[in-house]
């Protein structure tokens, strides 16, 4: 019985195995299949190809249908010449450059005799700002100021940036860059006027000239740069030589952070010239000026602390003469849109040392917006010769347009 069971399950294994190799195709067939389909494949890429042919024999129809464009003369250009590029159009701040105008009233009462000689109520000055771009590789800036029904070119330069080496210069007249009180506009002053060493010694429009000014920036650790400035000299309270007798300025400016709420700032200036009398005039400048802004306060508080001091040698017929100034003052923020501020003001005359102006002044001043300004100002200054002499001074001033920052 076991030999029985044995010999059928042989059988029946021998019998699938059987089945399984009839099954399995052999190479003749698995050939033949290869064979079918590369014909079938052969046949498509016949009938694409006619299809192609045949689309092509209709584009030439309709070609021909339509005739074939005449080929263009030869113009000049075409024989060889370039032809010319076409102009862009003008840029939005070409066809609308950003203008502005800001002007300053005030009032004044006392027996100061810098405020005594002007109008009680006045309007000091107007300002027109206008800025855009000239191009891709410079923008114009021009500032007028318009003071007793006349206008005065304060600024007007082509500011080129981006030059090679990483230089950008100043082209035409502007502000030189003599301290940092000097280059400011009137609107822009922490007073409602300037301090007596800039008044007494370089005049009431400051150092500003025409002329050239080129900046770099220093490989320095900390922020640092090198402007250098020449002028034609025509400043008539500090220069006035010839016509061919220039002017020179170069300041070194150097600027910390010293935490992520404060920084320092400090700028050595030397200017120099020839004279009225033919012979040569010589004017340092050392500034320095902290900056305080909590970032946590956000616009409520903020601290700005500034002195100059400036140092003159003018040689003269009578020898050299030497005359210093100096101012220091504070400009306090101590809740949203107000500041209160206090100023110290010492200066030699330049053509007499020994005489000399010294006072101060405090000041209120209510920004409702960054486009307003209010300002109250008590002054008492003791001038040489006259004795203490006292001014109060109200300042009203608003901006219409986009007027831009001033240098930082």
């Amino acid at each position: 019985m076991k030999w029985l069971k044995i010999s059928v399950w042989f059988c029946l294994c021998a019998a699938w195995a059987a089945r399984a190799q009839a099954q399995q195709p052999s190479t003749d067939d698995v050939q033949k299949q290869i064979q079918a389909l590369q014909n079938q494949m052969q046949e498509m890429m016949r009938g694409y190809q006619a299809q192609i042919e045949n689309l092509q024999k209709q584009v030439d129809a309709l070609k021909a249908s339509h005739g074939s464009p005449a080929a263009p003369a030869r113009t000049e250009e075409a024989q060889g010449s370039v032809p010319p590029i076409p102009a862009a159009p003008p840029s939005p701040s070409l066809q609308n450059p950003a203008i502005s105008v800001i002007p300053d009233f005030t009032y004044s009462s006392g027996n100061d005799p810098f405020w005594a000689s002007q109008d009680t109520f006045q309007v000091r000055e107007v300002e027109l700002a206008f800025s855009a771009a000239i191009d891709p590789y410079a923008t114009a800036n021009v500032f007028l100021s318009l003071e007793n029904g006349e206008f005065n070119a304060e600024e007007a330069y082509g500011a080129f940036t981006g030059l090679p080496g990483g230089w950008t210069m100043k082209l035409g007249k502007f502000k030189m860059d003599f301290g940092k009180q000097n280059q400011m506009h009137t609107h822009a002053w922490f007073q409602a006027d300037q301090p007596l060493a800039l008044r007494t010694m370089l005049g009431d429009e400051g150092l500003d000239d025409v002329g050239v000014s080129v900046n770099h920036l220093l490989p320095t650790p900390w922020m640092s740069d090198l402007t250098f400035e020449v002028t034609g000299g025509r400043n008539a309270d500090v220069f006035g030589g010839a016509r061919s007798d220039l002017a020179y300025n170069v300041a070194w400016r150097n600027f910390w952070d010293l935490t992520e709420n404060s920084n320092l700032e400090a700028q050595l200036s030397l200017a120099g010239g020839k004279n009225a009398v033919g012979h040569g005039t010589g004017l340092g400048n050392l500034s320095v000026t902290y900056r305080y802004k909590p970032l946590s306060s956000g616009t409520r508080a903020s601290l700005l602390w500034r002195t100059e001091v400036i140092r003159e040698n003018y040689r003269g017929a009578d020898g050299l003469l030497r005359s210093t100034g100096a101012f220091s003052y504070v400009d306090w923020q101590f809740t949203r849109g107000w500041f209160a501020g206090a100023r110290v003001d010492y200066a030699e005359h330049p053509g007499d040392p020994k005489l000399h102006d010294k006072g101060g002044a405090l000041t209120l001043t209510y920004f409702p917006s960054e486009f307003q300004k209010f300002r109250l100002q008590y002054e008492r200054i003791n001038y040489a010769g006259l004795g203490p002499r006292n001014a109060l001074v109200f300042e009203y001033g608003f901006a219409i347009g986009p007027h831009g920052a001033h240098p930082f």
